[in-house]
């Protein structure tokens, strides 16, 4: 009996195995078909979407798109027409964030960097805007694309507001210990600290107010013929016996000074420093200036010489004359600008050690506004910019110049002054009166018609989050 039992056993293996076989066949079949029917679904619905995106029927359109990414989660098509759909219908939030989703998948998708740019404008966040820009390889888009996102960027860098105020003099930025850019402003009898943000800090009816850039926050200050050092608070906290006919800011301890040797009304000027107890150091020179990096510049018998800390001469310079700010700061942002010996007058550059730092020369040079920024140099009475390794970034060409901060510059022509690039395009046109440098904070001083005002970048304003 066993015998007979195991040929049927096998009989029924066999057949388990087909049954098995048509099975899994009719399954995969109705698998194969319900994709087939699902991808011709999907395909369907994509293209209702697409038709009613074209007859502009955005709303139904926005329903079938996301029907589609349920199904397909990754179709970008879907997800940049969703984006595109957002960005039409200004629904700015929404658009940022499936373009968003969009790059994250195609970071080189310039059309759509276009939309999130253009949605975060409307937002007035054009920091954020010109970000979006700046992240786009320069091969990314289309031609078209790549010259609309050149001009959208220089548009949006070029914008700024206004901040009117009742000056009538203004000098120029100088770093308060904390970083704070500020600057001295003159409004009828009164002067005062501005900072860049346009808040003042201190007033009071003084002929002079100078710059503070010592750790104590003291500013030297001269009323009728006296000088003296007063607080942010516009009170005095340092006040020099004797009379000295010129004070400066405090640098790593020591402020520059200048009085009469004698009594004599014709009686030498002579020049030193005054610790912060008052005590005259070095008054044996005929001009001082505030150390700075370690550096200090002073004048003696014709010479000058670069001071080290302790006030002792480590080098005699070439120079015969140097430039300085309204601050007296002839070192700025590791430059000093020295007139080179010779007929005819000619200046050049010079590291704070007071070693020439290139060959280049002009007949006149700005002092720098920023470290490592191109200077303005002029030749034949134009203007022009020049990179301090002396490679000229701009031939001459303008009326009057002062040197680049923050990527601009500001520039003459035709009378009106305006901002250029490090190409020599004008970012802001030449509208102006009068034009400032830009602050760290992208702030310029500026005036027109309505007089003086605090210009701001759009892109260093508060944006909206």
């Amino acid at each position: 009996m066993a015998e007979e039992k195991t040929p049927r056993a096998g009989k029924n293996a066999v057949l388990a195995g087909l049954l098995l076989l048509v099975f899994c066949a009719a399954a995969w079949g109705l698998l194969f078909y319900g994709h087939q029917s699902e991808v011709a679904g999907l395909e369907e619905r994509k293209q209702a979407a697409d038709e009613k995106f074209q007859k502009q029927i955005y709303d139904e359109a926005l329903v079938d798109y996301k029907a589609c990414l349920e199904a397909s989660p990754n179709d970008l098509v879907c997800m940049a027409r969703v984006a595109e759909i957002y960005h039409l219908t200004g629904q700015d939030n929404s658009c940022i964030a499936w373009c968003e989703r969009v790059l994250r998948q195609d970071p080189g998708d310039l059309k759509i960097r276009l939309y999130e740019a253009r949605s975060y404008d409307n937002k007035k966040n054009v920091r954020s805007a010109i970000a979006v820009l700046q992240k786009a390889g320069k091969a990314d888009g289309t031609d078209a694309e790549r010259k609309e996102r050149d001009e959208y960027l220089r548009e949006l860098k070029g914008r700024y507001e206004l901040t009117y105020f009742s000056f009538q003099e203004i000098f120029p930025w100088f770093r308060l210990p904390d970083g704070t850019s500020a600057a001295t402003v003159a409004e009828e009898e009164t002067l005062a600290v501005c900072t860049a943000a346009g808040k003042e800090l201190l007033s009071g009816a003084w002929r002079f107010l100078g710059a503070s850039a010592d750790e104590d926050l003291l500013f030297p200050v001269r009323e009728q013929d006296q000088w003296f050092f007063v607080d942010d608070n516009g009170e005095r906290r340092l006040v020099p016996d004797g009379t000295y006919l010129s004070l400066h800011s405090f640098s790593e301890g020591l402020a520059p000074a200048t009085r009469k040797r004698g009594p004599e009304p014709d009686a030498p000027v002579v020049a030193g420093y005054l610790d912060q107890t008052l005590k005259e150091v070095r008054f044996d020179f005929q001009e001082t200036y505030p150390l700075a990096g370690g550096y200090a510049l002073a004048r003696k018998d014709g010479t000058y010489f670069v001071l080290d800390t302790s006030l002792q001469e480590v080098t005699a310079c070439e120079f015969t004359a140097v430039k300085a700010d309204p601050y007296g700061n002839a070192q700025k942002y590791g430059m000093i600008l020295g007139r080179l010996p010779g007929d005819p007058e000619q200046w050049a550059m010079y590291a704070p050690n007071g070693i020439r730092v290139n060959e280049f020369s002009a007949d006149d040079i700005r002092l720098p506004e920023e470290v490592k920024a191109p200077l303005a140099f002029c030749k034949d009475g134009l203007w022009g910019f020049v990179t301090l390794d002396g490679t000229v970034l701009l031939e001459p060409r303008f009326e009057d110049a002062l040197s680049f901060s923050k990527g601009m510059a500001a520039v003459k022509k035709d009378g009106k002054w305006g901002y250029i690039d490090e190409t020599g395009d004008f970012l802001i046109p030449p509208t102006f009166d009068e034009a400032g440098p830009l602050s760290p904070t992208g702030s310029a001083f500026v005036k027109n018609h309505a007089g003086y005002s605090l210009m701001t970048l759009s892109r260093y304003t508060r944006s909206e989050k």
